[in-house]
């Protein structure tokens, strides 16, 4: 049982039990509130399983004692779900809600809730048995479900490139504006006037020659086939060697491909 699957529903709720110990000492009956989690699973609405929230889960527990943790109760491993109930909030689902599939129709999605199919990637991962339970066109909702998942994957892919992208070309912006006022604070350096001990510039000095880096070969930019070809470290030393500053963190290849062609304006 895994709760990163997205394929169980977990709600946690107080129970009302007995405490026969203490209903024999009051001679009345005595009961205590237990939370506890009840787990429904999707397309099958025979099958329901409680157990008291703060129990070990068996497997969980099992693949953390493994990686040499502790034990994983049922509070723990839906935290989410148990940290609302105790906030008295609505518990959240683990997933994409019904209500966001645009291939629903209103109908066919409370078909589907009343079967326990409460989110898009539950309705996604039914297969065998469940998938059945859904009849005519199951199948083809599954597969809308998928689609619908991995366009959403797609676009979240977009948004992060571009991000990463808009964030690498403000580090290389901040740093080549450094690195002008940099060299610009330099040629006033080079072009000041020596002063004698009176404070006084010599009179037979020489001007600087201010057009002395006017002889060098202009460099030639990459072209984008070239800037194509090159691997992320390349385009590292590229990028460097362009803005005086090699990329922080490390950023996607695309990333850097899009950012070595912005520097070489192609």
């Amino acid at each position: 049982m895994n709760a990163n699957t997205n394929t169980i529903n977990a709600v946690f709720r107080n129970h009302v039990v007995p405490n026969e110990q203490s209903s024999k000492r009051a001679g009345r009956p005595i009961f205590v509130d237990m939370e506890v989690c009840d787990l429904t699973f999707p397309a099958n609405t025979k099958t329901k399983a409680t157990f008291p929230a703060h129990e070990p889960e068996p497997n969980a527990t099992r693949e953390s004692v493994a990686a040499g943790g502790g034990v994983v109760t049922y509070a723990m491993l839906y935290n989410q779900q148990y940290l609302a109930f105790k906030d008295g909030n609505t518990q959240p689902l683990s997933g994409t809600p019904l209500s966001e599939a645009p291939f629903l129709m209103e109908g066919k999605r409370r078909e589907l809730i009343a079967l326990n199919v409460k989110t898009v990637e539950q309705l996604a991962s039914l297969d065998g048995t469940p998938l059945k339970q859904l009849g005519m066109g199951g199948r083809e909702l599954k597969n809308q479900a998928k689609a619908y998942l991995d366009n959403a994957a797609g676009s979240a892919d977009i948004t992060n490139l571009a991000a990463e992208v808009a964030a690498l070309r403000q580090q290389l912006a901040e740093e080549r504006s450094l690195r002008q006022e940099y060299m610009t604070n330099a040629a006033d350096e080079r072009t000041r006037p020596t002063l004698d001990p009176d404070g006084n510039p010599p009179t037979d000095e020489a001007p600087a020659n201010l057009d002395e880096e006017d002889d060098l070969e202009p460099v030639v930019p990459p072209t984008e086939a070239e800037i194509d070809a090159m691997d992320d470290a390349a385009l590292k030393e590229y990028i460097a060697k362009e803005t005086g500053s090699r990329p922080k963190g490390n950023p996607s290849h695309t990333t850097l491909l899009a950012a070595a062609k912005e520097l070489a304006l192609v």
